[in-house]
């Protein structure tokens, strides 16, 4: 039995056991770590040379480096002995998507090589937590978990057995590893999209333009007159493309970017607008209030490409129809007419964007439709008041004038109309990201912005559109065919969502949940409610599996956890990107340390134990997986019409999508009308059938902001990306020792704070303390934690996500399910 995981020499060479020491002892002697970027000089230089050296190398492997960052950098490893001496960025067919960081350098070289791997199976010996292993065989660990689960199985049903897994590999498989594993028991398969706090926009998208998800091409910046960003920090989550931006800049864009954070993207940017959080939807709002005052919104793309026309029964708020058609009211036969819906076989079935054939004559919108204006019609006998979608529209946007915006959300009213007057100078480029959408109203500044863009008529247009994360990511997952995730005949998964899984489990409803099996998922420092997961979530769970490359915070809640490999040491994966349209295949560079095991092959020993291997997709080495089922099968001819040989032999290669990717460009939607539905009858019962504002749940204007006045927000660093990087050695050392807490000069002033201070920051849910850094470059009323950091970096092994709630919004279970909004907390800071 060990109570840690020590360095073992067993399953590893020795050369590769030193390099692990090496980075254990702080010190990596092989050529390729990192060298000073200071010249050198005299007899320093003489003594640096070895250590800048080119070193030497027996192959190269062109990998992929994919930590739920999304650029999936391609990288060029150099391996000698099957060791990694150094990695370089590898080549895309466009030369612009060549880039490596600090982050995927100190992967390779540090992560993989970490004494904090997990090396082999170890089941929890005492009470979980205790930090006690006992290093168990493979062959025990399935007998264990085959035993657990048949147990429940017996006891509680299939369902009893739930997987959770995110995204901290960017590779296909890994990210759908618990759904596979679901459909193969008949378990129960827990969401991920809103517990990992993406969903928000995608919420705003979804009802309107009837996609998860789209941007035009990085490369279409160029032209715009203005790049206006909502909650964007390109320069530090998004660096690889940063450049794209500085391009357009360079080319005569202006970029604004609204945030409340002076971040590394605002001091890039030719004006940067402070805004209180959670507000973005007002501000918005409020530009549209100057565009519709002034008549310079474009009647003819709201007519012919928005439902904007079509009448909504005033009493009801429910469009209004005639069979299966809407209607419009024709100005010049003053009457009401009938618009068909666009059939389903001419529009882009998302992910994909392929249309086919002509839209009939019946579904277009005739010129003459009106806008505005009141009117009645006949419905089964009875005269309805009616009224276009437009005419609500402009109805509501009247409560949004510049001064009464410039109350809600902190923005001079002068900036406003200033800002509003540079989008009407078009092209302008909206682009909209994690920033709103991690607000208990994240999907709102998204509505508002589709509305915009609509009332503009820049959807679908080069060099604007309304842009959110449109690479081929999660086009890829959303266009796996249904026998892709069904490894197993006859064995269908029930689903629950994410968001709610520690009420379910805690509940037992709507039926208990005994096992949890996590992947890919650094659940013990990147979820909510803290402390209601240790005292009332963990005591329900009879066992627990953690799928995990290294020792972290959420090994500590297993009682069985499971070695997994590195993306150097998977044989075959394939991996997609978030922001470009880019395929790579990941060749392997190294083979697999001590004991490590890909999730593929985990779930084919699974399989094997319980006798269904045979006959299912488990029996499939993963190449021919990928091959027969995710690609030649895949939903979307974009994917499905790429040579799978060419893949594997070139590694890179662009999905087939037209180039440039102009997002909207055919005008068609996947919406039930297939027009930009800006008016949305699905949520008008909840006061959203256009879009509008409402404070965030935790506003720093409601009750309890008298109690706990700074809205807390935790984002990400440049150095990190999420959890993954803040244990390696080279990150620790550029980034800082330990984490601080950001805070402004008025703030700190006030509770007699300086920076170096130890502060307590606390609310209802709990507290952590953390060393202040009092900054000009956050708006008072605002705090900031640079996430990642794992309990034991913090003084007493307390934590922020002790303070971060997981509140439902009806609005947004409507649509999908709610969005995790961990920037939308209040909490009181004090001096420690």
């Amino acid at each position: 039995m060990e109570k840690s995981v020590g360095i073992a020499c067993s399953s590893v060479s020795r050369r590769r056991f030193l390099r692990a020491a090496a980075i254990a002892a702080g010190s990596v002697p092989f050529a390729g770590s990192l060298a000073s970027c200071a010249p050198r000089t005299g007899e320093d230089a003489k003594k640096g040379e070895a250590s800048v050296q080119s070193p030497s190398y027996d192959r190269i492997a062109r990998t992929v480096c994919a930590p739920n960052c999304v650029g999936s950098c391609g990288v060029n490893a150099f391996v000698n002995d099957d060791v990694i001496e150094k990695i370089e960025p590898a080549d895309f067919p466009d030369t612009a998507y060549n880039r490596i960081c600090l982050r995927g350098i100190s992967n390779a070289m540090q992560r993989v090589y970490s004494p904090d791997r997990v090396k082999y199976p170890m089941r929890c010996v005492g009470e979980r937590g205790s930090g006690n292993w006992e290093r168990i065989s493979w062959d025990q660990a399935m007998d264990l978990i085959y035993e657990k689960m048949q147990d429940n199985i017996k006891n509680y049903g299939p369902e009893s057995n739930a997987w959770l897994g995110m995204t901290g590999n960017y590779a296909a498989v890994p990210q759908i590893f618990g759904t596979l594993m679901a459909m193969s028991y008949g378990g129960t398969s827990l969401t991920n999209f809103g517990i990992m706090g993406d969903l928000g926009v995608n919420l705003g998208f979804l009802p309107t333009l009837g996609v998860h998800q789209d941007a035009s091409a990085w490369e279409d910046l160029v032209g715009a007159k203005s790049i206006i960003m909502f909650g964007c920090n390109y320069a530090e989550t998004n660096m690889q493309e940063m450049h794209f931006v500085i391009d357009a800049q360079e080319a005569g864009s202006k970029l604004v970017v609204i945030d409340p954070r002076f971040s590394r993207t605002a001091s890039k940017a030719d004006w940067w607008i402070p805004i209180r959080p959670g507000t973005d939807s007002a501000l918005i709002l409020s530009m549209m209030n100057v565009i519709v005052n002034r008549k310079k919104h474009d009647e003819s793309y709201l007519r012919s490409n928005t439902n904007s026309a079509f009448l909504v029964n005033v009493s009801t708020g429910k469009l209004v129809r005639q069979g299966e058609d809407y209607l419009v009211w024709d100005g010049e036969e003053n009457a009401s007419v009938p618009v068909a819906a666009l059939p389903d076989e001419t529009k882009p079935q998302y992910p994909s964007v392929k249309v086919e054939g002509e839209v009939p004559e019946k579904c277009q919108v005739p010129s003459t439709a009106v806008l505005e204006g009141s009117f009645s019609v006949q419905i089964d006998g009875e005269s309805v008041e009616v009224k276009p979608a437009f005419q609500l529209i402009l109805e509501s946007l009247a409560a949004y004038s510049p001064e009464a915006a410039s109350e809600i959300c902190e923005v001079p009213s002068e900036d406003i109309v200033k800002l509003a007057e540079l989008y009407l100078d078009a092209p302008s480029n909206l682009r909209i990201s994690q920033g709103t959408n991690r607000y208990w109203n994240g999907h709102l500044p998204t509505r508002a912005a589709i509305q915009l863009a609509a009332l503009c008529g820049n959807i679908g247009k080069p060099h604007a559109n309304v842009n959110w994360a449109g690479g081929s990511l999660m086009r890829f997952l959303f266009s796996l065919p249904p026998e892709a995730v069904m490894p197993v005949s006859g064995k269908a998964a029930k689903q629950l969502p994410g968001t709610q899984w520690m009420d379910i489990v805690a509940s037992g409803e709507p039926y208990p949940i005994k096992m949890l099996w996590i992947n890919n998922y650094g659940w013990g420092t990147q979820g909510p409610e803290r402390e209601k997961l240790l005292s009332e979530v963990l005591p329900k769970l009879d066992f627990v599996v953690v799928s995990e490359q290294i020792m972290n915070e959420g090994v500590n809640f297993a009682d069985l956890v499971l070695p997994v490999t590195t993306y150097y040491e998977e044989p075959f994966e394939v991996v997609t990107a978030w922001s470009s349209l880019y395929v790579q295949v990941r060749e392997q560079a190294i083979s697999p340390m001590y004991e490590a095991k890909t999730d593929w092959e985990i779930g084919q020993m699974l399989a094997e134990r319980f006798g269904i291997k045979k006959g299912s997709l488990w029996e499939l080495d993963i190449k021919d997986y990928y091959r027969d089922y995710v690609f030649a099968r895949n939903l979307a001819p974009e994917f499905r019409t790429m040579d799978f040989d060419e893949l594997c032999e070139k590694k890179v290669l662009r999905a087939n999508f037209a180039e440039p990717h102009i997002a909207f460009e055919s005008q068609r939607f996947m919406t039930p009308s297939g027009k930009v539905e800006i008016y949305t009858e699905s949520l008008a019962d909840l006061g959203e059938g256009v879009a509008t504002f409402y404070e965030p749940y935790e506003s720093n204007r409601n009750d309890k902001a008298k109690t706990y006045p700074l809205t807390f927000m935790n984002c990400r660093t440049v150095y990190t990306t999420h959890s993954q990087h803040v244990n390696l050695p080279w990150i620790r050392e550029v980034v800082a020792p330990e984490p601080w807490l950001e805070i402004s000069v008025a703030d700190a002033a006030e509770r007699d704070l300086s920076t170096g201070d130890m502060a307590r920051v606390f609310n209802d849910r709990g507290e952590y303390r953390v060393k202040v850094l009092v900054t000009e470059e956050i708006k008072p009323g605002c705090i900031n934690q640079r996430q990642g950091w794992w309990p034991k970096h913090f003084p007493d092994g307390s934590h922020y996500s002790s303070l971060l709630h997981m509140e439902l919004n009806p609005a947004q279970d409507a649509v999908m399910e709610t969005n995790f909004a961990p920037y939308d907390n209040l909490v009181q800071v004090e001096k420690a």
